[in-house]
């Protein structure tokens, strides 16, 4: 099996992967708490965990995945209450609704989807074992406070000092604490609040100890891979670590944490409580399941994605350009092949031992930290060179042709596909897809001034100017299509266009 190696967030190094078991790997994400429609910052930390799972899948490895909901959560009682509807009715429904966009996504169904509700006996055995372990205390009124102070190695993953936690405590900290840096593993019952029933009295768990729980209950007491979003490091994953380890009396907990960065929005954090966030149901309504994962995959999961117009533009012609390679290469499928000159066949030969290159670069990225923008280089720099295979003469009607059509549709569908879920689709049915957002995008600005034939025809001329060194009339190329309202912009990837 191929030498994978990934960015453990406990190190801050890149580890060659060893699972606990070898072919097997255990693996928990933190899910969405449903209290609302999730948006497009918490999709990227869904499809995240999904190209992590997919990509363990494809280099051979039985793959065991919890993905979590948090249906106990201030945050849906207070929606609870507001709508006058039990607690459980918002989680019920905002749990449906999540499900539909993951699906909208493309998402790979996890082994397992686990909930707060789900766990609760797993989780009031969890607390006794701390109790019991010496690392927890129970005040007066019921609740369960886990000791920090009784945990040595707190601090291991966030790289926070106890000591810095505790002076930078606030005054007004509860004086049932021991320390101010103790947290609640279960909450006494308050009126109108969802509770079940314990040793401590009716109430309910503290945030942290869910994950625990549930990942224990599936997975046992070590993980291969934990995975969320980096705002989730600390407290919650620091947390996690020290119930886990005190509570099974075995560490590690997890063996390689994994944290996706943010999504911002025009250089600024999406968020709900700063209300610039845009609902992942809404975007994959307008712009698709592709378009969405092209333009979060474009960036590495642990570097910070802006999302803005023009990184939706660019995924979008990204999209364009692989999809119309795909189209063609079906074309070529269905032409009667025959065989023609040895130039012909030698640029087929040729261009076939590109394809086999750009497997293995594939692969290379993907064992390389799940690193898909190399993925997505590897493959358009495969598309440049079909096009140009394709555009010689009587390239058409070659017997290696198809076989070139054949191995390009295997990378997009089998490698590209089976890793980062891209490129499996109807070329016809994507293709529309784009046309119809290109025209939406520019009729508001004042209607297109050139055809997409037209300005495709364009950015070739232009390209064939600059391969021929004819920079004057690549730059008097621009100019027109600036002239026509359209906007270009040349990446190692090619040349992206939109209206203006």
């Amino acid at each position: 099996m191929r030498e994978i190696k990934l960015t453990n967030s406990m190190s801050g190094e890149k580890e060659v992967f060893q699972p606990k078991v070898a072919g097997k790997v255990s693996m928990y994400s933190c899910g969405p708490t449903v209290y609302d429609f999730i948006h497009v910052g918490n999709l990227r930390a869904a499809i995240t965990s999904d190209l992590i799972f997919r990509s363990l899948k494809k280099f051979g490895f039985d793959v065991t995945y919890v993905r979590n909901y948090t249906d106990v959560d201030d945050k849906i009682i207070k929606r609870a209450n507001e709508e006058k509807v039990d607690a459980s009715e918002i989680s019920k429904r905002f749990i449906s609704e999540v499900e539909k966009d993951y699906a909208l996504a493309g998402l790979l169904e996890p082994t397992h989807k686990t909930t707060v509700s789900g766990h609760m006996a797993e989780i009031i055995v969890m607390i006794k074992s701390i109790i019991e372990n010496g690392n927890a205390y129970v005040t007066d009124d019921g609740e369960v406070l886990f000791s920090v102070s009784s945990f040595k190695p707190y601090g291991k993953l966030s790289g926070k000092k106890l000591e810095d936690l505790i002076a930078g405590a606030r005054v007004e900290v509860s004086e049932k604490k021991r320390s101010p840096a103790d947290f609640s593993l279960w909450k006494p019952a308050k009126r109108g609040e969802p509770s079940w029933d314990s040793p401590w009295g009716k109430g309910r768990p503290g945030w942290h100890i869910e994950c625990s729980a549930m990942a224990s209950r599936w997975l046992g007491d070590e993980l291969d891979i934990h995975h969320g979003g980096s705002d989730l490091i600390f407290p919650h994953h620091e947390n996690e670590i020290a119930q886990s380890e005190c509570a099974s009396q075995h560490a590690p907990y997890v063996r390689y944490w994994l944290h996706n960065a943010m999504l911002n929005i025009n250089a600024e954090k999406m968020s709900k409580s700063l209300g610039n966030f845009i609902s992942a149901r809404s975007f994959l309504a307008q712009y698709g399941q592709e378009v969405t994962r092209m333009m979060m995959l474009s960036s590495h999961y642990r570097s910070i994605a802006d999302f803005n117009e023009e990184v939706v533009a660019t995924a979008s012609s990204s999209l364009q350009r692989l999809y119309e390679a795909k189209e063609k290469a079906l074309k070529l499928l269905a032409v009667k092949a025959r065989l023609t000159d040895q130039r012909t066949e030698a640029l087929w030969a040729e261009f076939l031992a590109d394809c086999q290159k750009c497997s293995e670069e594939i692969h290379s990225n993907m064992a390389n930290d799940f690193n898909s923008p190399g993925v997505l280089g590897a493959v358009f720099t495969l598309v440049r060179a079909f096009n140009r295979t394709v555009s010689e003469p009587r390239a058409e009607v070659s017997a290696s042709a198809v076989l070139g059509a054949q191995e390009l549709i295997r990378v997009l569908e089998e490698d590209l596909g089976g890793y980062l879920g891209l490129g499996r689709q109807n070329p016809s049915a994507v293709l529309a897809k784009l046309s119809e957002l290109k025209l939406s995008s520019h009729t508001s600005a004042g209607g297109p001034s050139a055809s997409e034939d037209e300005i495709r025809s364009l950015i070739d001329a232009r390209t064939a100017a600059k391969g021929s060194k004819n920079y004057a009339e690549a730059d008097r190329i621009r100019a027109e299509l600036d002239s026509k309202g359209i906007v270009i912009k040349d990446s190692p990837q090619g040349t992206t266009w939109n209206y203006k």
